[in-house]
């Protein structure tokens, strides 16, 4: 019974839910108390962060490898790609900028904070790429070094797919299996989460006291500003202004993909039902809808992109550090690759914000409170995660000249 209420897996964020609001009493009523919970959230964190360097390897190396065969990607495939990419980065920026301007630069001025010293990475453009090549792969994953392992899954990824057949199918089977086993673990650590929320929130509220809530509100604000900003300008207008479609029936035919979205909040849970919408009620020819959104539920994760860059900023002006323009150029560099190499799960973006902040050599204290929230916020990124592959096929195919917006606008008529 407890299986299907409460205490079923379908209902974890309402225990998250549940824990955070704990925290938030626990650290008003005995700050004192509070504060020595710490070492329990730092357990959770470090619980995850455990993770990150096994679930960057396998699955951004079985995510390449899972594209198929290279010549799909010469022409169609390119231009999707192309598309993708070109929406991530602009998510970024747009990001940034949305944050920049509702994120108050003293945020976390009144708050009883010890000054953050350690350097924050400004790499230069010659020194960074030549960061990303390893010398020693299992070295690099033993230093947690995130960002060479990437490259070395990449790499490892294209292999696979080069060789191809069954000259990798053992190894995809491995991949997968590994893979699996640290969404597993990942699973098991999420089912203690309210416990490490709560702590880490009664910890947040205890030592912070109330005004820690400002930085949120304007987090939550941002976040979603930039989401509606990056649909509006940049998923729908070049849509409707370059395939003719009214917007209107976009938004309506959307409706169906944004709810379960929304209450699935995972990329990947929702790409069946975006495959036939984009098929059954946009009228795009289903070999372009089957290859586009697949590969854009891997590689176009537009509202994980606005996540780290909002994040990003978030943190900085909360302790009061500096960013430059060389480490805005580095989080939009950082959160793209993150952003394709994000796992579609539910919550799997905490992990991506721990890695992001650890990049660019920031601390991550305040994912805590984040933590709490994060499925709120989360409902909005998923949705414009799915949305941006939508929107990328329907460009490509109208490029293509396999698609109109007149398919779209005469069958909802």
């Amino acid at each position: 019974m407890l299986e299907d209420g409460i205490m079923g897996k379908k209902a974890l964020p309402i225990r998250i839910l549940i824990g955070f609001v704990l925290g938030i009493i626990l650290g008003f009523a005995v700050p004192s108390f509070a504060v020595s919970l710490k070492p329990i959230g730092d357990v959770f964190i470090n619980a995850i962060k455990m993770l990150i360097v096994p679930i960057v390897f396998f699955t951004v190396a079985l995510g390449i490898a899972n594209m198929g065969d290279m010549n799909k990607l010469k022409r169609v495939g390119s231009k999707v790609f192309i598309v993708y990419v070109v929406m991530t980065v602009v998510a970024c920026v747009v990001a940034l900028a949305v944050a920049w301007m509702v994120i108050p630069s003293d945020v976390g001025a009144s708050l009883n904070l010890e000054k953050f010293t350690r350097e924050v990475k400004t790499p230069t453009a010659a020194n960074f790429f030549m960061s990303l090549i390893p010398d020693n792969p299992i070295g690099a994953m033993a230093k947690g070094n995130v960002m060479q392992t990437l490259t070395f899954s990449i790499f490892v990824g294209i292999a696979m797919v080069s060789l191809g057949g069954e000259k990798v199918d053992a190894v995809k089977k491995v991949f997968t299996q590994a893979a699996d086993i640290c969404f597993k673990i990942l699973n098991m650590i999420m089912e203690f989460s309210p416990i490490g929320v709560c702590a880490l929130m009664a910890y947040s509220v205890g030592f912070f006291g109330a005004k820690v809530f400002g930085a949120l509100f304007s987090f939550i604000l941002a976040d979603y500003l930039a989401c509606f900003a990056m649909f509006f300008l940049f998923m729908l207008l070049p849509v409707v202004l370059y395939t003719g479609a009214n917007p209107f029936k976009v938004i309506k035919g959307m409706t169906e993909i944004w709810m379960v979205a929304i209450s699935t909040t995972s990329s990947a849970a929702t790409m069946p039902i975006t495959i036939r919408v984009t098929t059954d009620t946009f009228k795009v020819p289903e070999w372009l809808a089957s290859f586009s959104i697949p590969l854009g539920t891997t590689i176009n994760l537009a509202g994980a992109a606005v996540w780290k860059a909002v994040l990003i900023i978030l943190v900085g002006q909360f302790y009061g550090i500096d960013l430059s323009i060389e480490q805005m150029v580095m989080t939009v560099l950082f959160s793209s690759l993150l952003s394709i190499a994000a796992p579609g799960i539910p919550g799997g973006g905490i992990v991506m914000g721990v890695i992001m902040l650890t990049l660019m050599g920031l601390p991550h204290d305040i994912m805590g409170p984040i933590a709490g929230i994060y499925r709120i916020i989360d409902m909005i990124h998923t949705p414009l995660n799915i949305t941006g592959d939508v929107m990328g096929t329907l460009l490509v195919a109208k490029n293509e000249g396999v698609w109109t917006g007149s398919d779209l606008n005469n069958s909802m008529e």
